[in-house]
């Protein structure tokens, strides 16, 4: 299906799909991988008779239609002893702009690394491609009037939102689904990219200003706009999944931050409570009347309380046709946010909240930001309207999403 059903015009291009499900494994642990696979007669030896230095084994395994599997392997013909590091799957520099070979040099204040990071992913002919798709360049969204001033949105937009934040909190939910020890942050791509696709939407994130996957990523350290890799989560970690869907002209953003596996530090797992919890108070504030710029102190009011911090460099924002517009709205308190929230609003609250400093820095692909002490940060965020009384939420969870770690009685 890989090679007959693809309209890829190469065989490298036809067998990208296949790049997220490949493994690098050694000896008992291939052999324990392919179980009672066909086609591994001869695979044992092999294995022992090529020289690893200077070739690889690669092993072809597959479902067939009779419910088992099946394999073939070869070896590659001998090359030199320095054989070199290419491929399609390399590491991100100047905000996706670049590629490079090998992982690049950082003063690196955490355990986490980035990885490789598999090429772009098709979009059907179908799905609408906003202007910085090709250029990396969202010149409408910089030139649109809601970059200065807050829209209101009519009531036909506010259908359109309704539903694009519905379809958000479905891919959402469809990435929460998968995440667990082992899965790659490039194999939650794959799942929101392709969610998107049933839904007919546009993954915002992708090529803006040249980001080069359909979703973030943030794990552990990082605070926001983790790149997808193909790094494998681990027991014990944090992954912030942020999607921003574009449905019919309008766009919806929200993230959460979900445990991964049962050993999660119970002081992390208080991080993306505190976070949670944070979001809400803010929204608890949220109707006709009520300055954006006090937000942030009742969100740092909440927090410090917890013992954490509230990250000052990135901000919610106003969104509808444009991806980001006016207002802006600092997450920390004393602030000075303009503007006054009115029927018709429509905005993003999504506090980054780090375990100890709130200062962050940049990885060397230009979009990772992690907190400068390498600890743990956390955050959730909601796209919400204003009502003639209050503030309707968006993107809420909805009966069939998965619990969060404290609705979780497993945990």
């Amino acid at each position: 299906m890989v090679t007959q059903a693809s309209k890829a015009a190469t065989v490298a291009d036809r067998f990208k799909p296949l790049l997220p499900r490949c493994k690098w494994l050694e000896g008992e642990a291939l052999m324990a991988e392919l179980g009672s696979a066909e086609g591994t007669e001869g695979l044992r030896e092999r294995l022992k008779s090529h020289d690893p230095s200077t070739q690889y084994v690669f092993v072809l395994a597959a479902q067939v239609a009779s419910g088992g599997s099946s394999c073939q392997h070869m070896t590659s013909s001998a090359s030199s002893p320095s054989m070199p590091d290419v491929g399609p799957c390399r590491f991100v520099m100047d905000h996706g702009r670049d590629r490079v070979d090998r992982m690049p040099g950082f003063n690196y204040a955490g355990s986490l690394r980035p990885h490789r990071v598999t090429p772009d992913r098709p979009l059907p002919e179908a799905i609408k491609r906003p202007d910085y798709y090709s250029t990396g360049q969202p010149r409408a969204e910089a030139e649109h009037p809601s970059r200065n001033n807050p829209p209101l949105l009519t009531p036909e937009q506010i259908t359109r939102m309704r539903e694009a934040c519905r379809i958000g909190r479905e891919i959402v939910d469809a990435a929460h689904r998968v995440v667990r020890p082992g899965v790659t942050t490039d194999e939650i791509d794959r799942v929101v990219h392709e969610t998107h696709i049933e839904f007919g939407a546009y993954p915002a994130p992708l090529h803006y200003h040249d980001f080069p996957k359909s979703v973030c990523t943030s794990v552990n350290e990082v605070v926001c706009h983790g790149i997808p890799d193909l790094r494998e989560l681990q027991d014990g970690d944090i992954v912030n999944v942020d999607v921003s869907p574009i449905v019919n002209g309008v766009h919806s953003d929200l993230n959460e931050t979900f445990c991964v596996g049962k050993g999660v530090p119970q002081k992390t797992k208080d991080l993306v409570k505190a976070a949670h919890d944070s979001l809400f108070r803010a929204i608890e504030m949220c109707k006709p009347g009520t300055l954006y710029r006090d937000l942030g102190g009742a969100i740092t009011k909440h927090v410090n309380a917890a013992g954490f911090a509230v990250d000052k460099t990135y901000c919610g924002h106003g969104i509808g046709e444009c991806f980001h517009c006016a207002p802006n709205i600092p997450h920390y308190a004393g602030n000075k946010a303009k503007f006054v929230m009115k029927p018709g609003h429509c905005f993003t609250i999504e506090p980054m909240i780090n375990t100890g400093t709130w200062k962050d820095t940049h990885w060397m692909d230009g979009w990772t930001a992690v907190t400068k002490d390498g600890l743990p940060s956390a955050q959730f965020e909601h796209t919400m309207i204003v009502t003639d009384d209050g503030v309707e939420v968006l993107t809420a969870r909805l009966p069939t999403s998965p619990p969060l770690w404290w609705e979780d009685g497993a945990q």
